[in-house]
């Protein structure tokens, strides 16, 4: 009579697939070794089939095991939510979190996970924040936010944890019918041409006004503005071009090319303050941040 897969098992066999090595497995699991030798085939006979094919000292997955990794992955992922829902719950920790967004960080790939997230957890309340790059570190530092999506282009602050979540280009935005549309790519001295529409959160204006008093270039700024609604609305009406992260625009009727001469590019994460135990509706939102397919979303966000 079948008895159903476990957590244990699910657990047992995903290290086995990270390590390939029974020995390795074992003691990530701190659990002996024919104990999870045991397990595991008790798991495929669950399952009708072998997870893992045994040579020696080398070992590798099977067919089965491959199709079926994805899907324990998943099912791990919940076994995390429901014990720390769990824990949250008889804690008394169900609360409301304050989470920044930079204000030069899109929806476009963010918000499906804040939707996954909600749905994980309907009892955390979540208030996101519009935020400047440089008010980061005081927000976080002194509690007022709890968390903060944001994109860095230097080093790390080390009194924040950070988490690297995506890659993202930079992009030349532009209206319908400009003349960059025929281009497969702009160089970034080619917008010393056109009329600038310039964004005064943007993380590379200062390395950009470099690149252009080396080369002996003037951008035309037309117009400026915090508001990154106001700079694409500008750009869409034709008074000029801008610089903009890919993920950032809105506009359906807005067009784009990358940038080269140099490519310009950000790693957009999650950052925390480094403090030693945080609230537990925090730790369910990090772990949230961590365990998301952010490729997937980008793929999505790619073919949108």
């Amino acid at each position: 009579m079948s008895r159903g897969v476990d957590f244990n098992q699910v657990r047992y066999f995903l290290a086995l697939a990270d390590t390939l090595n029974f020995t390795r497995a074992a003691e990530r699991c701190y659990v002996s070794q024919p104990a999870l030798t045991q397990s595991i085939k008790r798991l495929e006979e669950e399952l009708g089939g072998p997870l893992i094919r045994r040579a020696g000292r080398d070992s590798e997955l099977t067919e089965l095991g491959k199709a079926l990794r994805g899907q324990f992955e998943q099912i791990d992922r919940t076994r995390h939510s429901v014990r720390n829902t769990a824990r949250a719950v008889v804690e008394g920790e169900i609360a409301e979190l304050d989470i920044g967004i930079m204000c030069t960080v899109g929806p476009r790939v963010v918000a499906a996970m804040l939707r996954n997230f909600q749905r994980s957890h309907p009892s955390v309340s979540l208030v996101l924040h519009d935020i400047t790059p440089k008010a980061i570190p005081g927000l976080l530092l002194s509690g007022v936010l709890d968390g903060v999506f944001c994109a860095r282009s230097g080093p790390p602050d080390a009194r924040l944890r950070h988490i690297d979540l995506f890659e993202e280009d930079m992009v030349v935005a532009f209206p319908r019918g400009h003349p960059f549309s025929e281009a497969e790519h702009v160089p970034l001295r080619a917008l010393a041409e056109q009329p600038y529409i310039e964004r005064l959160h943007c993380e590379f204006r200062e390395p950009v006004a470099r690149i252009y008093t080396e080369e002996d270039l003037t951008l035309d700024v037309a117009f400026s503005s915090e508001r990154e609604d106001w700079v694409q609305s500008v750009v869409r009406d034709g008074s000029g071009v801008s610089v903009i992260p890919r993920f950032s625009l809105l506009m359906s009727d807005l067009d784009y090319r990358p940038i080269v001469e140099p490519e310009l590019r950000r790693t957009v994460g999650f950052a925390i303050a480094d403090r030693d135990e945080p609230a537990t509706a925090l730790t369910l939102f990090v772990e949230d941040v961590r365990l998301y397919d952010w490729a997937a979303a980008i793929g999505a966000a790619l073919r949108s």
